[in-house]
This record gives structure tokens, sequence and C-alpha cells, in this order.
């Protein structure tokens, strides 16, 4: 049976690039001029997909719930199209539109509304506020909800990549909700906070007896994770001696319990993810190729929150709505000055930044208005942080710090020595002075520098070691 679409407008332009539109995807079109004022529904059945303007939108969407908007707008109007996005709208096209352009949007709509039976990502009702789900409606969001739907039903190891705080445990559920394994064990483990010593006894378990204070044996996550999925946050920080024994387990799906003999096998998918590059700790010899190779059979990268502008809001509203209950308020809205502000702050901390800033705003919040005044000092005035020269306390403009950026280039490029290898380069001389300076500043303490750069404190060891840092009350300048 043909797509059913329904476009509302007395526009005849629209009309007919619609009407050409459905033709070119075999759709079957009806076209009203406007709604029924007495409520009535134009069809029969719901279509699924309508097309129509903003001012349509709010009549229309309360008398056909089920069905897929697609508005269409004069140059464009933010506000409204936050506001249109905010409220279900699947997007919005700025008038007038090209044939072949209107054809992708309705062909990528209609997959949508197809896609709603069995939805991408989370389908239980979310009446319970500590249930999780992927919020978003932004483009890049909504490409990587149909990635997952591809791959979840795959039985295949996945890497998920992406900045902290963007929620790539999120992703790794709503894989694991809609695959194969949705009903076997699940375990999550973050590599960064295990200590190297413990790594390989924790994935893979001990005998008793197996080092000093083995008293007893341990079954590790492979073994209780046997016929299901095991989530390997920060995969980067794993250690070589145990990313050795992990390739093996991907390749045979078999291993040993640490100071053991006996042969188990263990049959476990794989989702890893990382906010490291791991081509450039390929590169340093940090991480092994062969692994990368098996983890990253499908990859999902998730975007950071400064790509999904609109949604900042969506997400927004959400957090309210699931901490009202835990912080005891009745927010019910923004005032109108929020909504702005939350979008023009860059969220460098991703969605967990934005989760923690609506959490402080409620700690303060009086009545069922959330206003600005509620919101952290640095969303309301953000400053951005001076820029300094390595070796100097002195703030540089913007001009100045991109001169010696080029300078610093050019030397690189100048070095024929470095052919082939001019971005690891690169990389390295600017990760060795943001490491040595941070040190600095964090008076030679491991934990604090570590924090602030983002890694572990074990890939932090690392960098101190490859370049030659002596942790002390201070580094001492290699210059």
């Amino acid at each position: 049976m043909p797509d059913s679409i329904l476009l509302i407008t007395e526009d005849p332009g629209i009309v007919r690039t619609v009407t050409a539109a459905c033709r070119d995807l075999d759709a079957r079109l009806t076209h009203v001029n406007a709604l029924d004022t007495s409520g009535g529904v134009p069809l029969a059945t719901p279509p699924d997909l309508v097309l129509c303007d903003y001012a349509t939108f709010g009549t229309a969407q309360p008398q056909m719930p089920r069905a897929c908007f697609l508005l269409y707008t004069e140059p464009a109007d933010s506000e409204q199209a936050i506001e249109a996005i905010k409220r279900g709208a699947l997007d919005y096209l700025v008038t007038p539109v090209k044939t072949d352009v209107l054809t992708r949007h309705i062909e990528d709509a209609l997959r949508i509304s197809r896609d709603i039976h069995v939805p991408a990502v989370f389908d239980e009702p979310c009446e319970d506020a500590s249930v999780e789900r992927i919020i978003g409606q932004s483009p890049v969001v909504r490409d990587m909800c149909k990635l997952i739907g591809r791959i979840a039903p795959r039985d295949v190891n996945v890497l998920i990549t992406g900045e902290s705080g963007t929620g790539k445990e999120l992703v790794a559920r709503a894989i694991l909700h809609h695959s194969q394994r949705k009903d076997r064990p699940f375990f999550a483990v973050n590599c960064a906070a295990i200590p190297e010593t413990l790594m390989e006894s924790e994935l893979f378990g001990h005998e008793k007896g197996a080092f000093t204070g083995a008293v007893h044996r341990r079954i590790g996550k492979f073994e209780q994770c046997d016929g299901g999925t095991l989530f390997l946050d920060e995969i980067g920080d794993i250690p070589l001696a145990t990313q050795a024994k992990l390739l093996r387990v991907l390749q045979d799906q078999s291993f040993q319990r640490l100071g053991g003999r006996e042969l188990i096998t263990s049959d476990v998918r794989i989702v890893a993810a990382t906010h490291q590059p791991l081509e450039q700790l390929i590169e340093s010899g940090d991480f092994r190729q062969d692994l990368f190779f098996r983890l990253r059979v499908a990859s999902i990268e998730v975007p950071p929150l400064r790509e999904r502008e609109v949604d900042a809001v969506l997400l927004a509203h959400e957090f309210v709505r699931r901490q009202n209950r835990n912080f005891g308020t009745a927010v019910r809205s923004f005032a109108p000055d929020v909504l702005p502000m939350l979008l023009k702050y860059s969220w460098p901390g991703n969605v967990r930044e934005l989760e923690n800033a609506i959490k402080s705003a409620l700690v303060v919040a009086r009545g069922t208005v959330l206003r600005l005044e509620f919101l952290p000092d640095h969303i309301r005035n953000p400053v951005h942080a001076p820029t300094h020269l390595a070796g100097t306390s002195r703030r540089v403009s913007d001009d100045t710090f991109n001169d010696e950026v080029r300078s610093v280039a050019s030397k690189l490029l100048a070095q024929s020595e470095l052919s082939g290898r001019l971005h690891a380069a690169a990389v390295a001389v600017v990760e060795r002075e943001v490491i040595r300076l941070c040190l600095e500043r964090c008076g030679g303490q491991l934990t604090p520098t570590a924090k602030r750069l983002g890694i572990s404190r074990t890939t932090l060891r690392k960098r101190i070691a490859r370049f030659g840092f002596r942790t002390s009350t201070s580094i001492d300048s290699d210059d």
C-alpha cells in the first residue's frame, strides 16, 4: 500500500511541488486548503505524513496525534522552528523549496513514520522519571538513531565514539534494547576507573592464590556475561597486556582465569566506547591496531551537544520533568529568556553538563517557572577563559594566538623528515605543552591534572613517561 500524505495549504506553488515529489515517490497525496474548524479529520485513516505550516500545526497535531509532521515556513524563524521541533514536528523547510530537495525530505519523513511502529530507541512508557531515553530530534540524532536501528539486531561488536558527557552508555543500552540479546546479561565496565593491576581479574576472573590477596576464586565479567552484552567504557585505557588477552577472546571466544589452566568459552557481544582518538593511541603504541579492528566492526559517533542546537531545549525540558520528583519542585515551564541562553551556551561538558545545570537550577528554583536567575552563573555569564602562551601568564588575543599556532605549524612543515608524520607530530607538540602546563598548575598532582585534562590517571602516567616529565611539586621545562 502506498504511503499516505496529507497536504494542508492554499499556496498553489507548494501544491505543485509536493504533487511532483509524491509522484516521484509513488505516494498517495490528499490536498485540502484548510482543516475543518469543527475538528473533523480530513481522512478516514490517519495519514503517514502531514505537510502544513506552523500555524496549522498547532491545530492539526491534536487531531492526528500519531501522524508525522513536516512543516514548511517562510525564511527561517528560529524560535518558531525550535518550538515546532519541541512539540514533535520532524523537520521544517524554508519555502520556496526545490522538488528534489522536498522529495528527499519527504522520503526521510516517511521512513521515520514507518519506524514509529518499531521505535529506533526505547519504547517503554516514560511515566517513570528514572527511565533514560535518547532525547533529540535534530538531524544528527535522527541519523544516529537510524544507525542504531540498523546495527542493533546484527550480532557484531560496536565501537561508540564521542566526547565526554555525550551519552555513550545510553547509546550502548539502546543497542542492547534492540538486539537479539536484550533479555540476556548486560554488564558495564569503566576501564578508566579500574587499576591496571586489577583489570585482568575484573574481566577474566582469577583462581584462589593467583596473587597476594586472592583468597577466593573470582568469576570475571566475561564469564558472568556469557550470552549477553559487555559494555567496555573508556576502552582506550585498557593496559596493553590486557588488550592482548581481550583480542584472543574476540578471536576465539575463549580465555583462562588469572592463575588458572581451564579454558573457558564465553559468547559475549562487545560494545566499547571511548572519548579518545584510538587512531592516535595506535600511532603512539598505546593501543593495538588488531584489537581496534576487532572492536570496530560497526561504529557509531555520538554528536556533541553544540551540534544538536534544538535538542538542548528538548533535553532541558526532559531533565526538569525527571528531576522535579527528586527535588520536590514543581517547575512546569521556562521563562522566555532562559531557552535562548541555553542555546547560546556552548556546553563543553555536553549533555551531562546540561543535566547538572538543570539540577543546580532546581535546587534554588521557586515557583512553577524556571527563571534565568536560577541558572548557574557560568551559563548566565559565559566568559571565555584567557589563552596563555607556554611559560607565560599574559593574556593573548585570538589573533595573537592564531599567529603563534601558524608559526609552530610553519616550523613543522619546514621539517622534511616529518613528511607522512606531520599530523602525529603536531598533536604531540600541543599535547606535550598542554599536559606540562596542566601539571604545573596542579602542583604535579596526578588526580587533579587528569581530571582537568579529561583523561584517566593511567593515560596521564603514560604521557608523563613518554614526554620524560618529572612529577614533583612542579614540572621542569625541557626547553
